[in-house]
């Protein structure tokens, strides 16, 4: 049987990358991306590189130029690795006849995308988060609020639109940024959230039509670029699987998510904090024994899919340049970066007995390349790291600005291009 061929919607992320590793061996993988030089392109799992436009600032032509290719190519999935989910799912009923897609119907992919829905959408299904309060004025947001608390935007990606907030003060200040960069319109949505409880965690699911396929949690070890774990390891949690379950029944979700949540063990609860419509960052998993990016391939493509258990826990992971990376920009000189290099390098403290994530030599060699580069430019120069972040994320993340624009986009926005191909 020849290889499912599988289109990637970009290849900057980490997600990507996991992705990548995760699927490579029994499938043949193409990528686009708008960037040439991002972390995707050093693979030996990649068969071919399409340069795209922006899938934010030309929604249209992005989506035009994936169709394309899918009728050049003839594909059997296409896979959103980031937040190109929430432009797919505008047209899946356009795509879904030539490809294979995974994805909710779009009203469905808003209420996991936007926080303030997803904290509606808690309170619904009377699942555990930390008191939060949503406002839209200026006027409301500088209410007296019990501090330290998160203010957060209701579309962000990567840690962008969320702040900790210490006090009135930082309160105040920003409230001034919001107000010079035009944010106060009275439409958007802010979230103020109490500080949750426990150790930060996630819960990776795979749905087939409102039915659990697979979940895998995973702890963090550290904390790294815009919040997010830069080393994990697989954990054992029925009740979060049950909440995840239950979620993506009510949703009747088709295809991945995965929810941020922090789980205090003393009482054995856990407080969900962020949902994403989307596989996430997959190799703990994978490596755990649920390849969660395969299972997501045979959703796409109308497979059923039998429920797998969870897997055993104790897999540790980390993400080595990463750790570089927050490191550098957290004032970090080459002096401690070189000595967190050797650290990894002998296996010592968090990197013992865990596995790297985005640099495998034995799963594919070319992944060095990528990591190799970076750690260099940052041992060069470790202050270039917020720049390197910023055009990073800027590669993938979804703007607050560009979610009303994918709205408002006209229906069959790409059917002519398959019925001219």
């Amino acid at each position: 049987m020849d290889r499912p061929k599988v289109l990637l919607t970009e290849g900057s992320s980490l997600s990507a990358r996991h992705t990548l590793f995760s699927l490579g061996r029994q499938h043949v993988i193409d990528v686009v991306d708008p960037k040439i030089f991002v972390l995707g392109r050093a693979s030996w799992f990649v068969r071919k590189w399409f340069l795209c436009p922006s899938f934010f600032d030309e929604s249209v032509e992005y989506l035009q130029f994936i169709a394309q290719k899918i009728a050049e190519h003839k594909y059997d999935v296409l896979l959103p690795t980031h937040d190109q989910v929430f432009l797919l799912a505008r047209f899946r009923d356009e795509f879904s006849p030539h490809v294979g897609l995974a994805l909710p119907d779009f009203t469905t992919i808003e209420r996991l995308q936007s926080k303030a829905e997803f904290t509606r959408l808690l309170d619904e299904l009377d699942l555990p988060q930390p008191a939060t309060q949503i406002v839209r004025t200026r006027e409301q947001l500088e209410r007296p609020w019990e501090f330290p608390c998160w203010v957060k935007t209701a579309h962000s990606t990567a840690g962008r639109g969320v702040r900790l907030v210490n006090n009135a003060e930082d309160l105040a200040r920003l409230s001034d940024d919001w107000q010079s960069g035009g944010q106060w319109t009275g439409q958007s949505e802010i979230l103020i959230q109490q500080p949750a409880k426990g150790i930060q965690a996630t819960v990776q699911a795979v749905f087939q039509h409102g039915r659990l396929v697979a979940a895998h949690s995973l702890e963090a070890r550290a904390i790294g670029v815009g919040g997010m774990a830069s080393a994990r390891v697989g954990v054992h949690r029925p009740d979060v699987v049950e909440h995840v379950s239950r979620l993506g029944e009510h949703l009747d979700w088709h295809g991945a998510m995965f929810l941020d949540y922090f789980y205090d063990a003393e009482n054995g609860r856990p407080e969900y904090i962020e949902a994403n419509p989307r596989i996430g960052e997959t190799i703990n998993a994978t490596l755990s024994g649920v390849n969660l990016c395969e299972l997501l391939v045979k959703v796409s493509m109308g497979e059923h899919v039998p429920t797998v258990p969870s897997p055993e826990p104790g897999l540790r992971s980390h993400s080595g340049f990463m750790i570089l990376m927050t490191e550098a920009m957290n004032g970090g000189n080459r002096r401690r970066l070189l000595s967190e290099w050797i650290r990894a390098r002998l296996g010592k403290d968090i990197y013992e007995n865990s596995e790297d994530e985005l640099a495998r030599l034995g799963d594919d060699p070319l992944s060095l390349i990528a990591s190799g580069v970076v750690g260099m430019k940052l041992l060069a120069s470790p202050r270039s790291s917020n720049g390197i972040v910023e055009r990073t994320v800027n590669n993938y993340a979804l703007p607050a600005d560009a979610v009303s624009v994918i709205r408002q986009l006209p229906d069959g926005t790409v059917m002519d291009c398959f019925d001219n191909a």
